[in-house]
């Protein structure tokens, strides 16, 4: 009778004819039936384990120890427990694995410069080999003895450590299963052996793996020529480089090489050839070594920006040589995006139908414009980042925006986190929008929406407003998702990086500009923009010193109550606060009217003061010059006394008797102001028009 159990692969297997009642044998368990075997088998739930599919090599077998303890004990009552084969062959119990021939392959090198290492599937392999041959060259030296274990016969020697060497499966060696072919590699490894054991373990590696093979290419001139030849921008290919490299090397004398070196020798000399035929930035971003950055740990640490062609479509009317109107509808708009690396927020942006310095300035005075709606003033980013496109034209605009400002290197791609953004953006929100382009529109990808669909909707594709709506609503999304973050980790931001960028730096940056100059008047410095007129003061007393000058405005159109003033020669500058109106009526007169009214008339004081105080002290300063003899008689002191006498009541004399004319002109002083403040509105409505002021001064027109 056949025993049921079958060992393989080291475990113990049950032949299934054994157990299932729809198979033909005898001596059968009927146990299950083979459906329901092969289903358990091939559950993941179950406990059954299928050992081996039953195939030309043998019959199926169940992994005995998979079974219930009720199948296992049916089983060992029917056929009894299964005894394992203890003795091992002769050869078995003489093989070794050898650990110095492991460690030699380990430390083994080899090529051209001695940089490279066995893969430690062959160290493993011929670890094995060289145990294996060490066992062959010990039974051939004591042949006596091994034939003896043999049972005393005369034998082929070679023929019997063939078979025991085709039968021992223990270590996955590669010797050769022939007599022959055996006894030639013990041969080989017999006489490597005198020499050493190194030189025996090295004598089973491979030619191709050694450093004393012959090899095609061997001078430095050879290697140049096919190192260059590799490396040519055209990129050649592989083929056309052997055949001209041979046709040199027939002038020279060389070897001829296959398409096989040269593809070697490109894998080998990938970092050399790879600027070659890919190019700087290609090396640059997958060969050279890249830093690995974390983000910034707060808001308005680092800013970077770059402009994106945004994959939505957007139709267009126009009008063409022949007076036709032409609708195109593969437009795409262009947005510059300001991105604070924190959590990707989007701190700015600006949206056009291409990328210009002029867009991306609009796109940092939204960002400064953002910043002051988030945090209350318009910090400035400690670091900007940027590309090189019109980098000499907004070096300035740069400066004013964040005091450190650096583009990233030409063609690092990978510095810049903002086009992974960009991927991002795409196709999360544009990929769902009926208009999306496709993702990457201009490489020619495959990642592409449905032509023919796309263009029977193209009649429904927006507009360039309608696509420039699509665009701020993504933008806006973002900052809903990300925006309260980013205003909670703005308090952990250091004071040492935070800065404030002044409105005048603001206006003279970003403002806008009428193109034309402007004299300050009475009733303020009047212009007009975008043909509305806006009148503009100062309470600065030095603007009032300046009146004579010619001034350029700068202006946000996006706030007009404050403009800055710059004299033709920018020397002088002042920001100017729009013109409060007030009723002609007072009926109509609030508690704010009042406020700016009493404003203008304290000012006015205090420049009369000043105008007084300048008055008196010249009269001071002149005093004693006119008090000397040789200006007696002349028309200058005669001038002067009455001017001084005039305008100043006769001070200098006056303040012979200071305690009394001090008292004298306070009292009067304080009389004056008495009798103002019991004037009524209609009394100085009466003294405004006695002074003949134009009203119209003060009045749109």
């Amino acid at each position: 009778m056949e025993t049921p159990y079958h060992y393989y692969n080291n475990k113990l297997g049950f032949k299934i004819k054994y157990l299932t009642t729809d198979r033909n044998h005898v001596d059968s368990l009927c146990l299950i039936s083979y459906n329901t075997l092969y289903k358990r088998m091939k559950s993941k739930t179950c406990s059954e384990k299928q050992l081996r599919e039953g195939n030309w090599a043998g019959e199926a077998l169940i992994l005995f120890s998979s079974l219930s303890r009720d199948y296992k004990d049916r089983i060992t009552k029917a056929f009894g427990v299964y005894k394992e084969e203890i003795k091992k062959s002769w050869f078995a119990q003489h093989y070794v694995t050898d650990r110095n021939a492991f460690d030699i392959y380990v430390a083994h090198r080899y090529g051209e410069n001695k940089d490279k290492k066995l893969d430690l599937n062959l160290v493993e392999q011929y670890t094995y080999d060289a145990s294996m041959l060490n066992t062959v060259l010990q039974l051939k030296t004591n042949r006596k003895a091994y034939a003896k274990a043999l049972g005393g016969v005369k034998i082929d020697i070679w023929d019997s450590l063939s078979k025991d060497v085709n039968a021992f499966r223990e270590v996955p060696h590669k010797l050769p299963a022939t007599r022959d072919g055996l006894r030639r590699k013990a041969t080989n490894y017999a006489k490597a052996l005198k020499i050493s054991n190194k030189e025996a373990y090295l004598s089973i590696i491979s030619g191709r793996l050694q450093n004393q093979n012959a090899k095609k290419v061997t001078e430095k001139e050879q290697m140049a020529l096919l190192d260059e030849l590799i490396s040519k921008h055209t990129n050649l290919e592989y083929e056309l480089i052997k055949d001209v490299y041979n046709s040199v090397a027939k002038q020279l004398g060389w070897k001829s090489i296959t398409r096989q070196t040269v593809a070697n020798r490109g894998t080998k000399k990938k970092m050399t050839t790879h600027a070659g035929r890919n190019g700087l930035k290609s090396l640059k971003n997958n060969v050279l070594m890249q830093n690995k950055r974390s983000r910034p740990s707060s808001p308005m640490l680092y800013w970077t920006m770059d402009g994106w062609d945004v994959e939505l479509l957007y139709q267009k009317t126009s009008v063409n040589d022949k007076g036709h109107k032409v609708t195109t509808y593969h437009n795409r708009l262009t947005i510059v995006v300001i991105l604070d690396a924190h959590n990707n927020y989007p701190i700015g942006y600006a949206i056009d139908t291409h990328e210009t310095p002029t867009l991306i300035k609009q796109a940092l005075q939204n960002a400064m414009q953002h910043v002051k709606e988030l945090f209350g003033d318009m910090y400035r980013p400690f670091q900007l980042q940027m590309d090189n496109y019109g980098f000499k034209t907004l070096k300035s605009t740069y400066g004013a925006v964040s005091p450190n400002f650096k583009p990233a290197a030409v063609g690092n791609a990978k510095a810049k986190v903002i086009e992974p953004y960009f991927n991002r953006i795409n196709k999360k929100y544009c990929k769902l929008l009926n208009n999306w382009s496709g993702h990457n529109v201009d490489s020619g990808s495959k990642n592409q929406p449905n032509e023919e669909y796309l263009n029977k909707i193209r009649k429904q594709f927006p507009d360039k407003e309608g696509c420039i709506k699509q665009i701020e609503s993504i933008i806006t999304a973002e900052r809903g998702k990300v925006g309260i973050e980013y205003c909670n980790n703005w308090l952990n931001t250091k004071e040492e990086h935070k800065s404030i960028m002044s409105l005048e730096s603001y206006l003279l940056t970003f403002g806008s500009n009428t193109g034309e100059t402007n004299r300050l008047k009475g009733s303020g410095l009047t212009l007009s923009i975008y043909g509305q007129k806006h009148t503009y003061d100062s309470y600065e007393v030095n603007f009032r010193h300046q009146s004579h000058l010619e001034w350029s405005i700068q202006f946000d159109t996006n706030d007009l109550s404050q403009v800055l003033a710059v004299s033709t020669d920018g020397k002088e500058r002042f920001i100017l606060e729009q013109k409060y109106i007030q009723p002609m009526a007072m009926a109509d007169r609030s508690e704010e009217d009042d406020v700016e009214l009493k404003r203008v008339r304290d000012f006015n004081k205090s420049i009369e003061k000043t105008i007084i105080e300048e008055r008196s002290q010249n009269a001071e300063i002149l005093d004693p010059l006119l008090s000397k003899a040789n200006l007696n008689g002349t028309l200058a002191k005669l001038l002067l006394t009455d001017s001084l006498g005039q305008h100043k009541n006769n001070k200098s004399k006056e303040r012979l008797d200071v305690h009394k004319n001090a008292t004298k002109l306070k009292n009067k002083q304080e009389r004056k102001e008495e009798k103002k403040e019991i004037k009524t509105f209609a009394d100085e409505q009466q003294q405004y028009y006695k002074d003949k002021v134009d009203v119209n001064d003060y009045l749109d027109n």
